[in-house]
């Protein structure tokens, strides 16, 4: 195997300083590039020698990885090395700003050099279900993260992909008496995901509209966030565990507030109250191009699988779903 594009890379990142790169490490880059395409191996050999390199050269070269990975490479190949990395810089800058000092140099010199790192780490992990699953249920990680996400971005984007969600939802319109399985796709707070509700159903139930694309494509990671504001269109209710009747969903919650019945998370849509909290698009951020955040409805209910929801929920069936049913025979 022939050694000189990653020879040249590694002797590049170790006097890279930060910044913009010059001829000499674009060059090496690009050739190392090149031979990764062809002998993959070389990806696994440079992952392993991030942590010899001081911190601009590795955080670049790990950011050079994840576009390896993320143009159809093995996120296996350097994803471990890469997370290594990021567990073992996070809690040296979080002791920096812990100990309300000011950070030593070389904490500083972590905290430049940790958003190229942390944009490494987005695309290796959105690969890496398993590892990500694991990371998100690091509470001592996930406080470390949120205590920095203020600080640097490559915190907040990690601390947002290890907080989004995807699973599978019942959506019940009380008022038309219609039931739906939607899935929805790596969403971390409820207004995010009523706003791409919203957007899969369009004008196909009472009170929907035509989805406002400018919103709808922020929101699904296509288009870069700007300000812009959206409404319900519906209210959001779910249920209360142990306690009769529903309640409102917060917008700002967490997707995991949303209650399960049988194991399937429901919410009930009817209609919207005058004087309902509008939401900026600000809870679609940070967008993670990686993992971009969508919903799908899967199936329609049938009339009589409905009522069956409606009456666990505790809410009667339309007349009109009970008609429907008998003319389908059922």
């Amino acid at each position: 195997m022939n050694d000189a594009a990653l020879t040249n890379l590694l002797a590049a990142c170790r006097i890279y300083a930060g910044g913009r790169v010059d001829a000499r490490f674009n060059a090496a880059a690009q050739a190392f590039y090149a031979d990764a395409k062809v002998q993959p191996k070389i990806v696994t050999r440079a992952a392993r020698e991030l942590r010899g390199l001081p911190p601009p050269g590795a955080a670049i070269l790990a950011n050079m990885l994840g576009t390896i990975a993320e143009t159809g490479g093995s996120a296996e190949r350097s994803g471990p090395a890469v997370w290594e990395l990021f567990t073992a810089w996070l809690p040296q800058i979080h002791r920096g700003f812990a100990s309300r000092k000011e950070l030593s140099p070389k904490q500083r010199q972590l905290l430049e050099a940790f958003q190229l790192l942390g944009q490494s780490a987005v695309t290796h992990l959105a690969a890496m279900p398993k590892e990500r699953a694991l990371a998100a249920g690091d509470a001592n990680l996930m406080a470390q993260l949120a205590q920095l996400q203020d600080y640097t971005p490559g915190a907040a984007w990690v601390r947002h992909m290890l907080l989004s969600r995807s699973d599978r939802l019942l959506v019940l319109h009380g008022p038309s008496g219609r039931g739906f399985r939607l899935r929805y796709e790596n969403i971390v707070n409820c207004f995010h995901l009523f706003t791409l509700i919203q957007a899969a159903f369009g004008e196909t139930l009472p009170g929907g509209r035509a989805p406002n694309r400018f919103i709808v494509d922020m929101a699904r990671c296509v288009t870069v966030a700007e300000e812009g504001n959206d409404e319900p269109w519906w209210r959001y209710e779910t249920v209360q565990p142990g306690l009769p009747g529903v309640a409102e969903i917060s917008g700002e919650a967490s997707v995991d507030t949303i209650a399960r019945i049988e194991g399937m998370q429901v919410i009930l849509l009817s209609p919207s109250v005058e004087g309902a909290a509008f939401w900026d698009t600000s809870f679609f951020t940070p967008q993670l191009f990686a993992m971009p955040a969508n919903v799908v409805i899967e199936e329609t209910l049938t009339a009589r699988e409905t009522e069956e929801w409606l009456a666990k929920v505790g809410l009667p069936a339309k007349p009109e779903a009970t008609d429907e049913r008998k003319a389908d025979g059922e």
